[in-house]
């Protein structure tokens, strides 16, 4: 069975033509960018399900980031409706 090859940054186009991609710090804009990505092959990242939310520290170890530097930029995704707090973790809003 042939499987569908994906291009990574396929979302790049829509997300930053979006209004809030100018509003964003570098750092956030860089993570928007990736998660995007992440959320095709990680559906719990876009729907999570019952007590199944992807916490900072999952986050962060997917992007190569600190904890600490994470929470600031989900801070920022989440004040432009991006990403929304879902039980423990977070869920990509906008993709």
């Amino acid at each position: 069975m042939n499987r569908v090859r994906q291009r990574t940054g396929r979302h790049a186009r829509a997300v930053m033509s979006d209004h809030r991609w100018l509003l964003l710090p570098l750092a956030a804009r860089a993570a928007w960018l990736h998660l995007t990505d992440i959320g095709d092959v990680m559906p719990e990242l876009r729907q999570p399900r019952a007590g199944q939310s992807v916490s900072v520290n999952e986050i962060s170890r997917l992007l190569a980031a600190s904890p600490e530097e994470m929470s600031a930029v989900l801070g920022h995704l989440a004040e432009r409706q991006i990403v929304e707090p879902v039980g423990t973790g977070w869920r990509l809003k906008a993709y």
